[in-house]
Parts: structure tokens; sequence; C-alpha cells
């Protein structure tokens, strides 16, 4: 009969790889051992005492674990406590916890992942996305549901932090994992509009029906549909529309991506039936209709504040741009800022450019871009040299509105790149956190000054440029 012995206790780490009573080997990676007692380890683990004691196991394989977990969790047995628990080792240790069923083990883990793993140090996407993964790995593979609602209740985003942080973990759509999508949906809470726009946002830039891949079709069957309908009711009818349009011009959908899609917009009038009305609460500019876009240098009074503000000297502070060409404007240093109105949306596939020239890399600069993609959902992708893919349609401006003039912010900071239209934050990237794998270091030239920004245009015609930078 086993002694009762309470654990977690301390047996003391000086005998672990004793000679004379480690009875037990643990076979590690590298084809090391570390000799263990088999009493000490099943007192803590059910799973260890099953195996030593009824199987009569002398060897077991810790090769699925990191060695640096291994000796985490040895220790861990014999002191009872987890002085070795890193951030580097705690998924592998939270692991073995978890399949030998150390059950105080494991509150630890929740306890380190809590007061460790989400404390941030600089608030980083690079830091959010290391706790989101092992929280979603946690719930996929060990069924541990306890870390994602951590994740959610502890890390605290605003509404557009939270589009930012989503847009990135989302990125990649067709190869993201599936539990990338549920523990979207789980962040993204109430806010599913911001799923809405990331997913049509995807089919913008892959519109053929045919091409829907396992992850719409799968993100179309977990969205929670009475929830979107009635916390963002226009946004959904827009998703709603959108798919019926994307059904009605394929001829060549398989039977599931149009079964998909179909029930989709069946179980949305369904809620319609039900009673749980759709309100339109759209800002009442998105409906603005503009038929004459000659003489608007005389007359910009289409409810956009900042514009409606200049009107009394519009020939002096507003203007058309040259169309392909760079011109070059000098900002006031040190925050440089560019603004520009964009008059409806007669430019997709146009594009707005910036340069930015730093003394710091010998005259040379760096080019911020953005283009319209799709008119209908107002989809527009950006790149950043230097930051990102030097590849439109591989990042996004998010909650970009739907106003037909639309009135634009850049602004560049020593940390910042910053894009609002008409008073919507799309753009937050932070230029030390935010960049692309492998843009380390030439990131670093957008945190230093500049001494001019250059301006470039396919979109003239229908855009107007202020000439002074505030």
């Amino acid at each position: 009969m086993k002694p009762r012995i309470r654990v977690p206790a301390n047996f003391g780490k000086e005998h672990i790889n004793s000679p004379v009573h480690g009875n037990i080997k643990l076979k590690l990676k590298d084809g090391q051992e570390i000799k263990v007692n088999s009493i000490i380890m099943s007192l803590n683990s059910p799973v260890i005492d099953n195996l030593t004691s009824n199987l009569t196991q002398s060897t077991l394989e810790m090769d699925d674990f990191t060695n640096s977990a291994v000796d985490c969790f040895v220790e861990s047995m014999y002191t009872g406590d987890v002085e070795k628990l890193e951030k580097l080792n705690f998924e592998d240790v939270n692991k073995m916890a978890h399949v030998f069923k150390v059950g105080w083990l494991s509150k630890k883990c929740v306890l380190f992942y809590k007061t460790d793993i989400l404390k941030f140090e600089n608030n980083s996407y690079r830091e959010i996305e290391f706790a989101c993964e092992i929280a979603s790995r946690a719930h996929f593979h060990l069924k541990q549901k306890q870390f994602v609602s951590l994740f959610v209740k502890h890390v605290t985003f605003d509404l557009v932090s939270k589009n930012t942080f989503l847009q990135r973990y989302l990125a990649g759509f067709a190869k993201v994992p599936r539990r990338r999508i549920d523990t979207s949906l789980a962040v993204a809470s109430k806010d599913l509009n911001i799923i809405g726009n990331c997913l049509t946002a995807y089919l913008s830039s892959n519109f053929e029906c045919a091409k829907f891949d396992e992850n719409v079709l799968y993100l179309l069957q977990k969205l929670d549909i009475g929830k979107f309908s009635q916390t963002y009711p226009s946004q959904f009818e827009e998703l709603v529309n959108f798919l019926s349009e994307i059904l009605e011009e394929s001829e060549s959908a398989c039977d599931e991506v149009k079964s998909t899609i179909t029930s989709f917009i069946k179980r949305r009038r369904t809620i319609v039936e039900k009673g749980e009305e759709i309100q339109d609460t759209d800002n009442a500019n998105s409906e603005m209709q503009l038929e004459d876009f000659e003489g608007l240098e005389e007359n910009i009074d289409f409810g956009c504040k900042d514009v409606q503000s200049q009107t009394a000297n519009v020939r002096s502070v507003w203007r058309r741009p040259l169309e392909n060409q760079w011109e070059v404007i000098q900002p006031s240093p040190p925050i440089h800022s560019v603004q520009f109105i964009t008059l409806g949306e007669t430019g997709q596939q146009r594009r707005i450019g910036l340069y930015f020239r730093f003394p710091a890399d010998k005259g040379l600069g760096r080019g911020f871009e953005m283009k319209c993609e799709n008119i209908g959902t107002s989809v527009w992708s950006y790149f950043i040299s230097g930051c990102t893919n030097s590849q439109l349609k591989s990042e996004f401006l998010y909650n970009v509105p739907r106003d037909k003039v639309k009135h634009w912010t850049v602004t560049k900071t020593f940390t910042h790149l910053n894009v609002t239209c008409n008073d919507v934050t799309v753009l937050n990237f932070n230029f030390a956190t935010d960049h692309s794998t492998g843009f380390e270091n030439s990131s670093q030239v957008w945190v230093g000054n500049c001494s001019s920004v250059l301006f470039w245009t396919t979109y003239a015609e229908n855009l107007l440029l202020k000439s002074q930078v505030t």
C-alpha cells in the first residue's frame, strides 16, 4: 500500500539521476536519459503509476517533448515547484501535465499563463500572437478551454487594435489552421463585423465561387448569424448580399459551395421571419450620390467636416494632383502628414503612393502604397516597403468607411504609420513590432526623420490633394 503523501511535495531535486533509487529511465530526444524514482513519479501521476506498477515499464519515451520541458517536469515532480517553467517550454510542460494527469501542475500552468505569458512587455503583435497561439493549440489539441477564456478576458483590445490583430492573425486565410478561425471568433466575440470584413477582403481577392476553399466554408458554418445580425445588422446584410452576388455570378460552383452559401442565406432569412428585424444603422453618407465631379474645387460640400471647413479658400488648399507623376511635398517635422480626398468609388484598381525620403538612407526612401481592390465592399490593400511584402493584396486596410467621399490622412511619426479615413483609423502600423518576418533591419529606417515626401497616383481625375501639410 502506497504511503499517504500529499503532492506536491519536496522530495529533494538532488535525488534526480540517483544511481541507487533511480529505477526508471526517461529517454529524451537526443538520446540522453534521466533516471527517476518510480514512487516519486507515481505519487504525482496516476498514469506513470499505472505504467510502472501494473505494466511494469522501466523505460518511458519522452521524445515527444523538448529536453527543457522534461527537465522542468521532472524537477517539478521532485520539488513541488515550477522554478524551471518558462515561456519557451511552457506548452510542452503543460502538455505533459495533461498527458500524465498531474492535476496540481496543470493548475500551476494555468496560473503561469495568466501571470507571465499574458504579461506583455511591449504590447507587440508578436507577444500577443504568442499568447493567443498557446491558447489556440491548447484548446484544439488538449481540449483545454480555459486558456482561450483567459486570453479573451485579460487581453484588452479597443476596436481598432482588435481589428489590426485579427487581420494579421488570419493573414493567408486559405492556409491558416481551423483552430485559428475558432480562436478568432472567440477573440472577436460580439464584434463579428471584424470577421465579416476579413472574409469579404479575402473573397474580394479570390472572387470566383469555384475557388472557395475549405476555410471559407468552415467560417460560414461557424459564424453566429444571430449575434452578427443583431449587433451589426447593416454589415451582416452586406455580407449576405455579397455572397448572393458571388453565387449568382458563378456557374461552376461545386455542390458543397452552393449548399454552404445557400444555407447561410437561409439562416439569415429565418432570423428575419422570426421577427428579429435587421435595421440599417449606416451613416447617411454611404447613400450619397455624386453625379458630376467637374468644378469640385469651387464646391466641396459633401458632408466631410474637415473638407467643408476649407471651402472658403479651397483653391489655395485643395488641388488636383498630377497623374502618374511624383510630386514633392515639403512636410513639417517631426510629424509628416498628408491629406487627400477620393471622390466617389470610380477608382477600383487605381493606386495612391507616398514616398518618404530619409537622410539616414543616403537620400533614398521608403514607400507606402494603397489600392482600391473592390468598389462595392470598399476593400483597400496596402504595402509598406521595408516592412511588408512588396505586393498589394497581401495586407489590407480595415473598417474603411463606405462613404462615396473619403477624406484620408496618412501620418508618419517616429514609431508608427497611421492612416485614417473619415475619422476612422484603418491602419496603425508599428514599425518596431508589426513588420513582416525578415524585415527587422530595413524597417528601422522608418523611425528616422525624413526630408521630404513625394505623392503619386493613377487616381488624379477623382482625387484632391491638400497642398499644405499640417
